[in-house]
C-alpha cells in the first residue's frame, strides 16, 4: 500500500513504489505506443495532433505555482471557517445555524494536511481544533448520527485525516479513532449502501471504505461489489453519467476513483477502473475552459469545488506520466491543474474563506446556490479535494501547455451529456445541444474569449431555475410565430438532426449544427460556429421562416458585488469588468439595431438581462471577441 504519509517526504523525482503505481493508472498499449489509436482512445486522433503541436504554443506563459499554493488557500480557509467550530468539534454553518453534511471531517482533513505538510505546528490552536473535528465526526460515524444522513460523505475525508494526523496525535487519541473506525456500521452510516444503480453517492462511500480496509478495519469485499455495478455507469469517453448528465458528476465520482488507484487499489476492477479513468482524465482536458474551468452542465455546476476536484485528478495523472518518464503529457495535466488552482483562487473572499459559487454576492443570499449548497460544506469540500491535490503533486514537473491553451479541436460529446466544445488557441466555446430546460438551454452556453472576462462571453445560459419560469436565453436564433409570439432555440428540448465537425487546425475550428424546427413545414435552422484569431464568428441561417428573427445575446449587469460597464452602439455592445472586456458584434445584416432588455434576471454568474437584434432576413452573422 502507498499510504497518505509516503506523499510527504518532501522528495522531488518519484521513487520506484510511485513507478510500480503509475501503471495501475496509466494502460499498457499507452505505455507501448507513442501515438495512440482509436482502440486506445475515441479521442486519439485530437490528443496525438494535441502533443505533435504543444510545444509550438508562442504565447505560452506557465503560472509556475509551487504546490505550497494549495497550503496557502487551505489555510486561509479552515482559519476562516475556525472561527465557527464549537465546543463539540462540530463546525456550525453561519447562515444555517447548525453543522451542515460533512463539513466537519472535510475539514480535519483540510487541518490534517497543514499538520503533516509542516505548513503548521502540531501542537497549533489550529492544528488541535481538526482533531478535535475528526473525533466527533469518527463518533457520528459510529453512532450513524451524521448531519443531513450524508454518512456516505464522510469516510473518505475521515480516513485520510487519520492517516495525516497519526504520526502527531498520541497513543491514546489514536486507540480512541482505530476503536471507533472498527466499530462502524455500514448498512446504517450509508444512504446509498448496497445501492446498484448509478449514484455519485456510492462511489464515494465505495472510495471510504477501500481506505478502511486498506488501513486493516474491515475487508475489501463490499467494496469490490460495489465497483463491479458502478463501473457499467462510464461511457466510452470514461465519463461517469447519472440521472441529468450533470458534469460536475462526472468527474466528483472520479476523482476518488483516481485516488483509490493513486493510493494503491489493485482488487478485481483494476483495470477496468484504470482504462476508464485515463480515457476520462483525458476527454476533461479537452472540456477544460481556458480559465481553468469545469464545463457547465446540470446541477452543481459554477461551484468552486469544480475546479477543486479538476486538481486532484490532474495532479494524479501528471505524477503518474512523470513516473513513467513521459514529461510532455506530464507537462499537460500540470498545467491543467494549475489553471484550475489559478480559477479557484480568484474567488476568495476577503475573510479567506471562498465564494463557493461563482458570483460575488453576500453568502447571506445564497445566490446561485443549489437547494443543497452550504457554505461552510462547499468550502471544506473544496479545500479536502485541494489536500488530496497538495498530497499527489510533484514541485519537479514542468508546465507545458494543456489543450485548453492550444486549442485545434472540436469534440462533441453528445450522448448521453449532449455537449460540444470548441476551442482555437485558447478561444472556447460550450454548445448544449439539448438544454434541459432546468439548469440550460439548448445554444451557446458557454463563450470563453483569450483575454476576456470568462462571466461576460456569457458563462452560461439563462433557465428557470435560477432565472424563473419561462426565462430561456442561450446566445442563438428566436423567430416571431403567426400569432406575434416568439419561440427560440434556446427553450427546446429536442436532438439536433445533424452535427458536423468542419475543421480543426491550431488557428481556426468550426462546426455546423442543424435543427428541424417544425418538419412538416420543412423550417430547420443552421448554426455554423467558428473560432478564428481569437474571435468567435456565428452565422445563423432560418430555413423556411417568413416573419422576423432575433438574435438574444445575455448580458452580465452585474456579479453581486461589481456593476458590469456596458456601451451599445448599432451594431456593436461592448461589456467591461475588472478591466476584462467582450465585444458582441453584428456583421451581417447591415442595417440594424441592438436592443437591450429592461428585464433583469437572476442568474447563476449574478444578474443579467438581454441583447437583441432583429431582422427579416434569412441569416445573420455575429462575432464575439
Amino acid at each position: 500500500m502507498v499510504s497518505c504519509s509516503s506523499f510527504l517526504n518532501g522528495q522531488s523525482q518519484p521513487q520506484k513504489e510511485e513507478i510500480k503505481h503509475a501503471k495501475r493508472l496509466i494502460p499498457e498499449l499507452v505505455l507501448q505506443n507513442n501515438v495512440l489509436s482509436k482502440e486506445i482512445h475515441p479521442l486519439s486522433d485530437k490528443i496525438n495532433s494535441f502533443l505533435t503541436r504543444q510545444n509550438k504554443e508562442k504565447d505560452f506563459k506557465p503560472l509556475n505555482f509551487k504546490k505550497e499554493e494549495y497550503l496557502k488557500v487551505i489555510d486561509k480557509q479552515v482559519r476562516a471557517t475556525l472561527k465557527y467550530q464549537d465546543d463539540t468539534g462540530r463546525i456550525i454553518d453561519p447562515i444555517e445555524k447548525t453543522e451542515k453534511y460533512y463539513t466537519t471531517p472535510c475539514y480535519a482533513h483540510s487541518v490534517a494536511v497543514l499538520v503533516a505538510s509542516g505548513y503548521i505546528d502540531k501542537n497549533d490552536s489550529l492544528a488541535l481544533s481538526g482533531v478535535k473535528a475528526l473525533d466527533i465526526a469518527l463518533t457520528e460515524m459510529v453512532n450513524a448520527t451524521v448531519n443531513g444522513n450524508h454518512g456516505d460523505f464522510y469516510t473518505w475525508p475521515a480516513m485520510l485525516a487519520y492517516e495525516l494526523f497519526k504520526p502527531s496525535v498520541s497513543k491514546e487519541i489514536l486507540q480512541s479513532w482505530d476503536s471507533k473506525i472498527q466499530a462502524i456500521k455500514i448498512e446504517k452510516l450509508y444512504a446509498t449502501y448496497n445501492k446498484k444503480e448509478g449514484n455519485n453517492w456510492v462511489l464515494v462511500h465505495t472510495a471510504g471504505e477501500f481506505l478502511r480496509a486498506q488501513s486493516g478495519f474491515t475487508s475489501f469485499d463490499y467494496a469490490e461489489q460495489m465497483l463491479k455495478f458502478q463501473l457499467a455507469n462510464f461511457t466510452d469517453l470514461g465519463m461517469y453519467n447519472e440521472g441529468g448528465n450533470p458534469l460536475a458528476y462526472d468527474l466528483f465520482p472520479r476523482h476518488y476513483l483516481s485516488g483509490m488507484l493513486q493510493l494503491g487499489y489493485k482488487g478485481k476492477q483494476a483495470l477496468k477502473m484504470r482504462d476508464n479513468l485515463w480515457k476520462g482524465a483525458w476527454t476533461s482536458l479537452f472540456m477544460q475552459s481556458p480559465f481553468g474551468e469545469l464545463p457547465t452542465g446540470y446541477r452543481s455546476s459554477h461551484h468552486i469545488w469544480n475546479e477543486a476536484e479538476q486538481c486532484v485528478v490532474f495532479e494524479i495523472y501528471a505524477s503518474a506520466y512523470a513516473s513513467l518518464g513521459k514529461n510532455k503529457e506530464a507537462g499537460t495535466f500540470k498545467r491543467a491543474a494549475m489553471l484550475s488552482l489559478n480559477s479557484i483562487n480568484q474567488w476568495i473572499r476577503e475573510d479567506g474563506s471562498g465564494y463557493i459559487v461563482k458570483n460575488r454576492f453576500p453568502i447571506e443570499n445564497k445566490h446561485g446556490y443549489e437547494r443543497y449548497s452550504v457554505h461552510t460544506c462547499y468550502n471544506m469540500l473544496a479545500t479536502s479535494m485541494l489536500a488530496q491535490a497538495w498530497q499527489f503533486s510533484y514541485d519537479s514537473i514542468k508546465e507545458l501547455p494543456a489543450p485548453a491553451d492550444t486549442g485545434g479541436f472540436v469534440v462533441p460529446v453528445l450522448k448521453p451529456f449532449h455537449k460540444i466544445f470548441a476551442n482555437a488557441n485558447g478561444t472556447y466555446v460550450e454548445y448544449e445541444t439539448k438544454g434541459d430546460q432546468k439548469y440550460n438551454p439548448t445554444g451557446i452556453i458557454r463563450s470563453h474569449i483569450k483575454g476576456g472576462h470568462p462571466q461576460l462571453g456569457p458563462s452560461n445560459g439563462i433557465a428557470p431555475l435560477f432565472s424563473g419560469a419561462d426565462a430561456y436565453m442561450a446566445t442563438g436564433p428566436l423567430w416571431q410565430n403567426p400569432d406575434n409570439t416568439w419561440s427560440s432555440l434556446a427553450e427546446l428540448k429536442v436532438d439536433p438532426s445533424s452535427v458536423e465537425v468542419l475543421e480543426e487546425n491550431a488557428n481556426n475550428v468550426s462546426f455546423k449544427i442543424t435543427y428541424d424546427i417544425v418538419p412538416e413545414k420543412s423550417q430547420s435552422i443552421t448554426e455554423l460556429i467558428s473560432i478564428k484569431d481569437h474571435k468567435i464568428i456565428v452565422e445563423t441561417e432560418f430555413i423556411g421562416f417568413e416573419g422576423k428573427k432575433r438574435i438574444s445575446w445575455p448580458m452580465l449587469v452585474s456579479d453581486g458585488k461589481n456593476k458590469v460597464k456596458s456601451s451599445i452602439s448599432d451594431r456593436s455592445a461592448v461589456l467591461v469588468l475588472h478591466e476584462k472586456s467582450v465585444r458582441f458584434t453584428v456583421v451581417q445584416p447591415e442595417n440594424v439595431k441592438l436592443l437591450s432588455s429592461d428585464y433583469l434576471v437572476n442568474c447563476v454568474n449574478g444578474i443579467a438581462k438581454g441583447l437583441f437584434v432583429e431582422f427579416s432576413t434569412n441569416k445573420v452573422i455575429y462575432t464575439l471577441e
